[in-house]
């Protein structure tokens, strides 16, 4: 592994240099600066601002992924339309060998003749914002996701397709864990609006273990809204629109009465206001998930949505698992 890596690095550099201080002792201090960049949105990306990184390294040219899984995926993906270098920490090549991940991070930056940068665990810590790195940390390009208009024919990815409306979602670490969830549980597409929703961001690929990375995200512009896109597109595609909400609302049936037969879009609502009237109005059905202490009344957004993807794509298949049966018969 060692000499896999020293083909694709050309010269191992440290910013370093012999700097005075007051007592009169000599060190070598990284040459970076050491105040953490104030990033967009108050999350780790790009810095609104470039701020060199010292003397033999370039200046973040895009945002900046950190963590092995976002990393790897990144650059499996090639979903980023420029990748401008990859900066790992000085004992991830040695660490290369003993793990799986690591080494695979290493040979794919190879082929991909991605620039690599050994560099201290102090200049990861600025690049990722003070953010679990995991060693390593990558400057890419801005995501472009596919945006949707009423007009444009999205192509059908399954027989009875499953898809996802995020609706305000705006915590960085909820959107990332229902990301991660739904591209596990192999929804279809996961869509979200432009305004009063979490920017998809470095943090927001992190928390979704990478999926950011690979998942089919489709965003709804500013132009349009949510409502048009259930009502005037998804209902004259046949499908249902399956909202959520608490056991308090009158209108919510209990998750575990129902049966998924049709292509189904489950809206998720806002962390504290939930989908809001114009939403719920649309909806063909409003599911809840029940519990057994009154003294909790709701869980948090990413956990129910675990909870329902699940049981949606369970009935779905058991359904089918039964009528396979019956023909067979």
């Amino acid at each position: 592994m060692k000499q896999k890596l020293h083909t694709f690095v050309n010269s191992i550099t440290l910013a370093t240099k012999n700097t005075k201080f007051i007592d009169g002792s000599s060190k070598q201090q990284l040459l970076y600066s050491t105040s953490v960049p104030s990033y967009n949105y108050g999350l780790s990306g790009q810095a609104k601002y470039k701020r060199s990184l010292g003397n033999n390294l370039p200046s973040v040219k895009g945002e900046v992924l950190f963590g092995l899984h976002p990393v790897l995926l990144a650059l499996k993906s090639q979903k980023r339309e420029k990748i401008h270098g990859i900066f790992i920490e000085d004992k991830f090549q040695n660490e290369g060998s003993q793990h799986k991940v690591k080494s695979e991070i290493l040979e794919v930056a190879s082929l991909c003749k991605v620039p690599v940068f050994i560099v201290k665990a102090d200049v990861l810590q600025q690049l990722s914002g003070s953010r679990p790195h995991q060693g390593v940390c990558l400057d890419v390009s801005f995501l472009k996701i596919t945006e949707w208009s009423e007009q444009k024919s999205l192509p059908r990815t399954s027989s009875l397709p499953f898809w996802l409306l995020l609706h305000n979602i705006q915590d960085p670490m909820n959107f990332g864990a229902i990301l991660r969830t739904a591209y596990y549980l192999g929804l279809d597409n996961i869509v979200f609006p432009s305004v009063n929703s979490c920017k998809l961001s470095p943090v927001v690929s992190k928390a979704s273990a990478g999926a950011m990375e690979v998942a089919s995200l489709i965003n709804i512009p500013v132009t349009s809204s949510e409502t048009l896109f259930c009502k005037q597109w998804w209902h004259r595609q046949g499908g249902q629109v399956v909202g959520t909400g608490t056991g308090s609302n009158t209108r919510t049936v209990d998750i575990n009465s129902i049966h998924m037969t049709e292509p189904t879009l489950l809206i998720l609502g806002n962390e504290g206001s939930g989908m809001g009237t114009k939403l719920e109005n649309i909806c063909d059905i409003v599911v809840s998930i029940p519990g057994s202490n009154t003294s909790v009344d709701s869980l948090n957004v990413s956990v129910a949505a675990g909870i329902l993807m699940h049981w949606i794509k369970s009935s779905r298949n058991n359904r089918q698992n039964f009528s396979a049966q019956d023909t067979e018969v």
